[in-house]
């Protein structure tokens, strides 16, 4: 596709693509950006209204303006859902950082308590083995005494 170049009365230059695509000067810019704050959706006879009253849009289409003003539509949703997600994501980033951390401390706790358990299990059979121990002595000797003391009886 060959770019067409047009000029414009006062001497600003339209960029066109066979029609399809329209690269306004800086000061066209300024003046759509100016009526877009005053009026995000004009309709089309204030299109028209405006391609009259101001002369520097004086040689754009009203349908390449209507076109401006969806494209600008368009971009200020696109940010404000960029600033949205962006919010999402620090809150997101926040909230994974806490999780991480919490989860070093539990690993941590974990750990400890594994070893722990180990030490625990290293003196378990000792303790089990005198408690048995205990408790069998108590045993002997109480049937001792009660057969010492039935056979004496």
């Amino acid at each position: 596709m060959m770019a067409v170049t047009s000029a414009c009365k006062d001497g600003s230059k339209i960029a066109m693509d066979n029609g399809k695509y329209v690269r306004y000067t800086p000061e066209q810019v300024e003046a759509l950006e100016r009526l877009y704050h005053e009026c995000p959706k004009p309709t089309s006879l204030r299109r028209q209204q405006l391609i009259r009253e101001c002369p520097i849009l004086s040689h754009i289409e009203p349908k390449q303006i209507k076109v401006w003003f969806q494209n600008r539509r368009c971009r200020e949703k696109q940010r404000k859902e960029a600033g949205r997600l962006q919010a999402v994501n620090r809150k997101l980033t926040a909230m994974y950082k806490l999780l991480m951390e919490e989860n070093d401390r539990l690993q941590k706790q974990v750990s400890h308590l594994v070893y722990e358990n180990s030490v625990f299990r290293q003196h378990t059979p000792n303790v089990i083995f005198l408690i048995f121990l205990s408790c069998s002595i108590k045993h002997i000797l109480l049937c001792s005494v009660r057969y010492f003391s039935n056979s004496l009886s």
